[in-house]
């Protein structure tokens, strides 16, 4: 027998069965939510990235009785899109304007280089966000919204995910191919201290889409709660 999930407003997934109070204390409440990643461009020719991760575990019947499991995690790469914005403010509309149409989501960007000034324009326009600055190394941490997490584990979590089939990446995306491109630029290159680091690009080339992603992943892998804990955008400026 099949159920019908019922999605919730703060984004649970909930399978009801029966009102026989034998089902009781068995039902597992499941989520969908959107994990939303931004890569802050430069001036000039240097665009702005913003990718967008369906983030799903869905409750099903085990078979035993009445009791219910949850399927592991699935994210999918939904939507993703560049924009050249030479101004901090339009840069902030933009996401902005993303946001609204979507429910139950979480914003992660690059607070390295050019984006650490718009952090506090986020904040200050009501808009929640969690900062990543990126470093050296092979470490992560996090202070509240404040994280510094190191390239290769940012990269390295994509990777693993692409190959283990968790993260995929959807077929009617209009940005498909570009996207595998850039996830296929990324190598490694051995610095002046010969550290061995992770680079996305290659040769000069950009991988802003493929960084915005990653953003969004490490907030799923990471950081989310496996309860929903999620922002709706209000009364923004």
């Amino acid at each position: 027998m099949s159920y019908e999930l019922i999605e919730r407003d703060d984004g649970t997934l909930i399978m009801p069965t029966s009102s026989d109070p034998a089902a009781a204390g068995h039902s597992a409440r499941g989520f969908r939510r959107y994990a939303v990643g931004l890569d802050v461009g430069g001036r000039g020719e240097d665009p702005s990235a913003l990718t967008i991760i369906k983030a799903e575990s869905r409750p099903f019947m085990t078979g035993r009785g009445w009791e219910q499991a949850l399927t592991a995690p699935e994210y999918t790469v939904v939507y993703t899109e560049t924009a050249k914005l030479d101004e901090a403010v339009d840069v902030i509309d933009w996401v902005a304007s993303i946001l609204r149409k979507l429910k139950n989501w979480t914003l992660t960007m690059d607070a390295t280089g050019m984006g650490a000034p718009l952090v506090g324009l986020f904040e200050q326009a009501k808009v929640p966000v969690n900062a990543v600055t990126m470093t050296a190394g092979s470490s992560i941490n996090r202070k509240g919204n404040r994280i510094t997490c190191s390239k290769n584990v940012l990269f390295e979590n994509a990777a693993t995910c692409l190959e283990n089939g968790s993260l995929r990446i959807a077929h009617d995306l209009p940005e498909k191919e570009e996207l595998i491109r850039e996830s296929t630029s990324v190598e490694f290159k051995m610095t002046s201290a010969g550290n061995l680091t992770l680079q996305g690009g290659g040769r000069g080339h950009h991988a802003d889409r493929f960084v915005a992603m990653c953003l969004a992943l490490l907030s799923e892998t990471h950081f989310a709660p496996r309860n929903i804990e999620v922002s709706h955008l209000r009364g923004y400026w």
